[in-house]
């Protein structure tokens, strides 16, 4: 609780101290560079890089934009099975990762404000694999190791509406809105089992179009 508090008390401290600066001091001029995090200052995690975007500023009304993310998990369950107590294993692990490049339009704004309408284009993939070991007709031995595999294929396009505000000289907050549309392919499941052959089963695919929205405030900087 103590950081979150020291966290927004160095924001407001920002906006009460740089009141003498002119308004071409914080918003871009153009040439500047931009990193961003996901900000929620009343949750448990105020600052999150799972998301991380980069902009390039050609202009005071241009910028370049790309975000990326990657997420990694792996779980290992060991149970005691059959007469001899067999530690018998099990795992799952999953893989993630998305980018995001795009484009935004900058408008005058006021001094610190500076809204925008931008497009974006989505890719995202992920997999994850399960493995189970199993112990022989006796249960006195391993006899093998099953596997099951997924995954998906994620494609897209936004339409994006957001705003910076500057609170301090190059730091800002922002939020933004999208409308888009995406379509996801999901894979076969890939099973092998302990014995026998391996089987795979089809998953189609989906897709949707409308609004999505980011609950967390975006916080970056330029350099």
């Amino acid at each position: 609780m103590k950081k979150k508090v020291l966290l927004i008390a160095a924001i407001a401290a920002g906006v009460f101290t740089t009141s003498s600066l002119q308004a071409q001091d914080f918003k871009p001029a153009g040439g500047e560079k931009n990193i961003e995090v996901n900000f929620a200052p009343l949750g448990g995690n105020p600052i999150s890089i799972n998301n991380l975007k980069f902009r390039y500023f050609m202009d005071s009304q241009t910028a370049l934009r790309v975000g990326f993310s990657v997420s990694s998990s792996s779980t290992t369950d060991i149970q005691l099975q059959g007469p001899n107590q067999i530690e018998v294993e099990g795992t799952n692990s999953s893989f993630g990762f998305s980018i995001n490049p795009g484009i935004e339009k900058h408008f005058e704004g006021t001094d610190r404000l500076s809204p925008y309408v931008g497009a974006e284009l989505n890719f995202a993939s992920s997999s994850t694999t399960q493995t189970q070991e199993s112990l022989n007709g006796a249960g006195d031995a391993i006899a093998g190791e099953s596997e099951v595999k997924d995954g998906s294929t994620t494609l897209g396009l936004n339409l994006l509406l957001g705003a910076d505000w500057y609170f301090s000289k190059h730091i800002y907050m922002g939020t933004e809105v999208g409308f888009g549309f995406a379509t996801t392919s999901n894979a076969d499941t890939e099973s092998t089992p302990v014995t026998g052959p391996k089987v795979s089963t089809p998953n189609g695919s989906s897709s949707n179009f409308g609004p999505n929205f980011n609950s967390r405030i975006r916080l970056g900087f330029l350099f």
